[in-house]
């Protein structure tokens, strides 16, 4: 079993490649495709990644924390693997059923076979999806290779296969192939190393404890994957591409933040199951000071830098999308706290009907929200509505904590006012260079490399964080061990 140390690194890596990566394809993506192009493509992603999550009846934080609860026993994780994998199956195929209706009450929207296909390669592959095996067990070194692999030779493929504005469907393909090459490579490593049995198994066991989680899922994915789905039932596919565009950007973003939580989240389960409250209590406390030390200068950046970030990544095409990307700014503080709440306090500590509680109440709002404001405001109707359920679910996230938890856990608002102090530098820093410089490339780089070192020098110089100053010991530990006695 690696360190938590460890496996951040992998999954920071992991993280980095998935932002870094899109930054590379996606300047060449907006100038070669069209907003219209970038539109059906996110149309029919959101569309079958829907299903691929109501195909998942054993989601991803069920599988993971149980198979963190048997690491240590073999057979038993052999015969849990295998009953998962049944039920999942099961789930798989009836979903495939009410996706065929679907694609027929929807196909005015979609109107192209080749989207369609693709699509349809990528809910029967999902039939063996297990990656909530490899997360449980803590395998980031592995998870992070493959997926590198598999993404670099998709922005290879970018680059070599889409050259006008009727690729947009080879975008789609290449997208498809990415996933269907990491499910490939789970099942057959699985197999490998793990002796599987399918006869005599109780899969039917683990529906009622699977049924909340999975209920969880649903409503959670309603924001997640439906929101480009939404817009276009009352909008254009133009306008899909100009939210699609935005809301990446920021999801990117945030998602350097948010994978933490797949790293902290086994540990805590094993170090709850073992009785050690202490362990588990300061392993959530670290876990939150990261992501508010990084969430809040990240959206305070966006902001400031919405303008220049827009025409440099997406080109004159997405002018449109400063706005959005602005109003979108608050999106990686606000998710990275709902998930910590949902993941890391109510679903860790077996409080799952809590955490449905609070999704369900936002998610559902978020659908009648999207389609009014949408209506009313196309792309910027989707961003109001989203931010909106952010915003109502966290609320009743941290409420629920609140009863449930009592006072075992506290948010640390020192953390918080510290970063907000650190992060108000960035107005004249990202300002001063605006005005000096008329490249838009250059106002960024410049910004981010200044914004990230005046707002280091004041949390380590000045108000002496805590957490600064654990990551300062952290970082220069090699090379004091590097250094030769005396």
């Amino acid at each position: 079993m690696l360190s938590i140390k460890k496996n951040l690194i992998y999954n920071f890596l992991l993280s980095a490649s998935q932002v870094l990566l899109p930054l590379l394809s996606i300047p060449y993506l907006s100038r070669v495709l069209t907003p219209e192009g970038i539109g059906k493509v996110s149309f029919i992603d959101s569309f079958t990644w829907y299903f691929v999550s109501v195909a998942e009846f054993v989601t991803l934080v069920y599988g993971m924390r149980e198979v963190a609860k048997q690491q240590e026993d073999k057979a038993a994780r052999s015969r849990l693997v295998a009953e998962l994998l049944t039920l999942h199956f099961i789930a798989s195929s009836i979903t495939l059923v009410l996706y065929a209706i679907s694609v027929l009450v929807l196909w005015s929207k979609i109107q192209d076979i080749r989207l369609l296909l693709f699509s349809l390669s990528s809910i029967l592959v999902n039939f063996f999806a297990c990656e909530w095996y490899f997360l449980g067990m803590e395998r980031f070194r592995y998870i992070t290779i493959r997926s590198l692999i598999t993404r670099l030779s998709g922005l290879a493929s970018i680059f070599i296969l889409i050259k006008a504005p009727p690729d947009y469907y080879i975008y789609y393909a290449i997208m498809v192939a990415a996933g269907i090459g990491n499910g490939v490579c789970n099942i057959y490593k699985l197999y490998k190393e793990l002796p599987l049995h399918f006869k005599g198994l109780d899969w039917k066991k683990h529906i009622h404890p699977t049924r909340t989680t999975y209920l969880i899922s649903q409503v959670y994915s309603i924001s997640l994957l439906l929101d480009n789905v939404l817009l276009r039932l009352v909008s254009t596919a133009t306008a899909v591409g100009y939210y699609a565009f935005s809301i990446r950007m920021v999801r990117m973003s945030s998602q350097l933040l948010t994978d933490s939580l797949l790293v902290f989240f086994p540990r805590i389960v094993y170090k709850l199951k073992g009785g050690d409250a202490s362990q588990s209590k300061q392993i959530v406390d670290r876990n939150l000071q990261l992501l508010i030390f990084f969430s809040v200068p990240m959206c305070v950046g966006i902001f400031l830098l919405a303008d220049p970030l827009v025409k440099v990544f997406l080109g004159a095409a997405f002018i449109p999308a400063i706005v959005n990307l602005k109003m979108l700014a608050l999106f990686p503080l606000l998710k990275s706290l709902n998930l910590f709440l949902s993941n890391q306090l109510l679903i860790a500590h077996n409080q799952e009907r809590l955490c449905l509680k609070s999704f369900s109440i936002g998610n559902f709002l978020f659908i009648g929200l999207t389609l009014l404001l949408s209506w009313q405001f196309q792309d910027k109707g989707a961003c109001m509505a989203i931010l909106i359920t952010e915003v109502i679910t966290l609320v009743l996230s941290g409420y629920y904590v609140r009863r449930s938890l009592g006072g075992l856990y506290t948010f640390n608002w020192q953390m918080l006012f510290h970063a907000c102090i650190g992060s108000c530098l960035f107005i004249p820093v990202v300002y001063g260079i605006g005005w000096t410089t008329t490249s838009n490339f250059w106002w960024v780089v410049w910004s981010i490399i200044l914004c990230m070192t005046a707002y280091f020098i004041v949390q380590l110089f000045i108000l002496r964080n805590d957490f600064s100053l654990l990551l300062k010991e952290y970082l220069l530990r090699p090379f004091r061990r590097s250094q030769p006695e005396s």
